[in-house]
């Protein structure tokens, strides 16, 4: 029986001179990020007793972070390398969107592409932790919040009205892709001898 000869794994080099010249060039772009910001909220608990209502934990709230997901983590990683961003999103006139909106204010981006919209609901992905102290906490349920309505036209011509000269456009709409896709295609067309859009 003849043993199989052993596979040469593909290579996984990454020129590494080049990505950091990539990286040191972010400074000077100027990124229009357009997509749904959604926040990742974290409730971290300590397990308390069993429930007598149900087989079900009891947790002692400890504390709560708010932190960017979707296309709101993928502007702060830009803002993060140096980037100029220009966010161009709606949330909600809530708690959630004004985390969010606090947050990037801290990080000194624009937040003038940001619409507020009365009524709505900022996409939120609520994940509730338990353990005990000096332990990791483990994630034992999650509880997402989504827009019960679409945004409200106004706001979407806001959003092409509100998009600049940039040299990249990345996108992320998992929530309200034929909207805000339409509305890419229109920038696309206004701008496709000079930018590049990049969809994710």
């Amino acid at each position: 029986m003849k043993r199989a000869c052993p596979q040469t794994p593909a290579s996984t080099s990454v020129d590494l001179l080049a990505l950091r010249e990539c990286v040191e060039q972010f400074n000077t772009k100027t990124i229009v990020l357009l997509g749904d910001f959604v926040a990742d909220e974290f409730q971290y608990g300590e397990i308390s007793r069993v429930s007598r209502e149900a087989p079900v934990l009891i947790l002692k709230h400890c504390e709560t972070h708010i932190v960017p997901g979707g296309g709101a983590n993928a502007a702060n990683n830009f803002a993060s390398l140096g980037a100029r961003v220009l966010p161009v999103t709606a949330v909600g006139d809530d708690s959630a969107g004004d985390a969010l909106i606090a947050h990037f204010r801290r990080q000194q981006v624009n937040v003038s592409g940001i619409f507020r919209v009365k009524g709505w609901t900022t996409p939120t992905k609520r994940r509730f932790l338990a353990g005990w102290t000096h332990t990791v906490g483990q994630q034992v349920l999650r509880v997402d919040y989504e827009p019960k309505s679409p945004l409200p036209d106004a706001v979407q011509k806001n959003f092409i009205n509100g998009f600049p000269q940039v040299c990249a456009l990345p996108t992320h709409l998992p929530y309200r892709t034929t909207v805000l896709a339409s509305l890419l295609r229109t920038w696309c067309n206004r701008h496709r001898r000079s930018e590049k859009a990049l969809s994710s």
